[in-house]
């Protein structure tokens, strides 16, 4: 479903990871874990192709690359003056899936925001927002950068919800520094 082989991204003359391999069928869920500033985050943007590799190979699920990858990240960008519906419209059409608003926001339980603009919104309400935004596609692999921080007690509740569907329909990458989160997965990758 994913393979990654022989990846390495290199900053100027430093390797930020090099050599990693692995790869991920239906129902794999894997962590990867490390200090600040290991490679973790990166390693995810270079898996989803925003960041460039420097060496190796990722072959993702077939499909149009769009609709089988989601990514919910700490840093990712949202439109201030967009609404909540808005954004999973905007998603949609980028991806060319259904918008899906109604069933997405009461599975985040964001149905109460979806005319604010996310300029009005917490730190929790926007994590929601971009794991709707990331699971918009039923994508068959799902990769989320601290998936829990910023989230209270339901919002934590929520990703062991969808970490748990998405292994029924492909595979699931988590990056995290929340020894907690291990639990999300059945394999592990340690960046050093």
């Amino acid at each position: 479903m994913l393979k990654v082989d022989r990846l390495g991204k290199k900053y100027g003359g430093r390797w930020i990871f090099r050599e990693l391999s692995f790869e991920l069928g239906v129902g794999d869920r894997l962590v990867i874990l490390g200090r600040n500033g290991a490679g973790k985050s990166t390693l995810l943007r270079t898996i989803a192709g925003l960041t460039s590799r420097t060496e190796g190979t990722v072959m993702l699920p077939e499909g149009d690359s769009r609709c089988t990858l989601g990514l919910c990240a700490l840093e990712q960008s949202v439109y201030g003056q967009l609404t909540v519906a808005e954004h999973l419209q905007l998603t949609a059409d980028l991806r060319g899936c259904p918008a899906r608003i109604d069933e997405l926001l009461e599975k985040v339980n964001l149905d109460y925001a979806r005319s604010r603009p996310a300029s009005q919104l917490s730190t929790g309400m926007k994590a929601r927002m971009k794991m709707a935004m990331a699971i918009q596609a039923n994508p068959a692999a799902l990769l989320l950068d601290e998936p829990g921080a910023g989230l209270d007690e339901e919002g934590r509740m929520l990703i062991d919800q969808i970490t748990a569907e998405q292994a029924t329909r492909g595979c699931l990458i988590v990056a995290t520094n929340d020894p907690l989160e291990r639990r999300l997965a059945n394999l592990e990758l340690q960046l050093v």
